[in-house]
């Protein structure tokens, strides 16, 4: 029987297979190494620019609330799609739609055709996004899904410091200019997905149709793991939104500061990111998804506590402390980010082995609904109790994340 097994595990076929999962995982450390340029820079441009038109961080706030229906309300249907008619084939149509979102960015004149192109675009980012981490997980080994997180969100993060750094040079483009770049990017990720990225053959596994009909048959939600892992993520979601989506536009209208500025500090998250992410997936692989996701609230408070000290200090005049405390805030929004990214996409492709992508996307989908009032909160409370108050806040939300972790969440 062993003889038979190792004659399987060598055999032609799963050596192929084997070589377009390598080819698969290095074209996506390459696609995220490019697209993490691109949306680094137009992340950092992107609340000023909405900033611009609604001269509010209430409204604002809104509009990145409202951009969050696409971040829940198709990914249900959206996962079924890629389990029917397979990954790649759905992952397809992800660029363009994101493409077209920019371009309608760039020509609007108007807040309501902005906030078409802020939904078609988020609508093409959740169809990249979904299928692009089911693949990863798809073409990684159980015992090292952490550290290739690790390395394709590596990569990701290190062409986030080139994006970002490009923009806080401050050549004097407009904008737009850093939204076309973007697309430019996102089409090259598109030719390498035609191109080179393959779906590799499926193993078969030894399992009777009646036990495939019958899990097919089960109700998502009658499996605890995605009710705990869907609770947890949608209290997650909720407490870093009230602070998180009003951030770069509160920096803009609170400390005054120009994009330029913005990107200086925030190009200390991507280091972070970039320096702490394979130890992350390591560590992620060796002490289990429970604990790294605790450790990440901790650094997360942190991040909070200093954006909090930061605008006390200001307030009282003392203004010199303000770029090296939020540089150190987002040096340990970075940890926290590296340290929540492995264990989470470890938990959120693994929920149902029949429906990985449709579990992935019912999680997706009540996660977006937790986000969706994020903005007008945050906004609110930032003009209308204090800029620090969407701060606060999420900072006591992080410790009812680490009692539920603690509580439920299991490895």
């Amino acid at each position: 029987m062993k003889s038979e097994e190792k004659i399987s595990e060598s055999s032609p076929t799963s050596e192929k297979s084997n070589r377009v999962k390598r080819r698969n995982l290095w074209s996506q450390i390459i696609m995220n190494l490019i697209h993490g340029f691109g949306f680094s820079a137009f992340n950092v441009v992107l609340q000023p620019y909405i900033l611009a038109f609604t001269g509010s961080l209430f409204y604002t706030g809104i509009i990145i609330s409202i951009s969050g229906i696409m971040q829940f309300l198709p990914m249900p249907f959206i996962g079924k799609l890629s389990d029917r008619y397979g990954i790649k084939k759905i992952w397809l149509f992800g660029p363009p739609i994101y493409a077209f979102g920019l371009i309608i960015l760039i020509i609007t004149s108007n807040i309501p055709i902005l906030i078409i192109g802020v939904l078609t675009y988020m609508l093409g980012a959740m169809v990249h996004n979904l299928n692009f981490q089911i693949f990863v997980s798809e073409n990684s080994g159980e015992a090292k899904k952490g550290i290739m997180y690790g390395l394709v969100f590596f990569a990701f993060f290190g062409g986030s410091i080139g994006g970002t750094f490009f923009v806080m040079l401050d050549l004097g483009f407009i904008f737009q200019f850093y939204f076309q770049i973007f697309i430019a990017i996102l089409i090259i990720e598109w030719l390498i997905l035609v191109f080179v990225i393959k779906t590799p053959k499926q193993e078969k596994f030894n399992q009777k149709p009646e036990l495939l009909k019958q899990v097919n048959n089960t109700k998502l939600f009658q499996n605890p793991k995605i009710k705990v892992a869907t609770i947890f993520f949608t209290l997650d979601v909720f407490v870093w939104g009230i602070a998180l989506s009003i951030y770069n536009a509160g920096l803009t209208t609170y400390y005054h500061f120009t994009a330029s500025e913005i990107a200086s500090i925030a190009i200390w998250f991507h280091i972070s990111n970039m320096v702490s992410q394979i130890p992350a997936g390591r560590i992620a692989d060796k002490i289990g998804k429970k604990k790294c996701l605790i450790m990440s609230q901790y650094f997360g408070m942190v991040f909070f506590s200093m954006n909090i000290l930061v605008s006390v200090l200001w307030s009282q005049g003392i203004t010199v402390f303000a770029f090296p405390g939020l540089i150190i805030g987002e040096i340990f929004f970075g940890i926290a980010v590296t340290t929540f990214i492995p264990s989470e996409q470890m938990t959120l492709t693994n929920l149902d082995d029949s429906r990985k992508a449709e579990s992935y996307g019912m999680v997706a989908f009540i996660r977006g609904i937790g986000m969706m009032p994020t903005g007008a909160i945050g906004g609110f409370l930032a003009e209308n109790v204090h800029y620090i108050a969407p701060f606060a806040v999420s900072l006591v939300g992080l410790v009812f994340e680490i009692l539920f972790l603690v509580k439920y969440f299991k490895d």
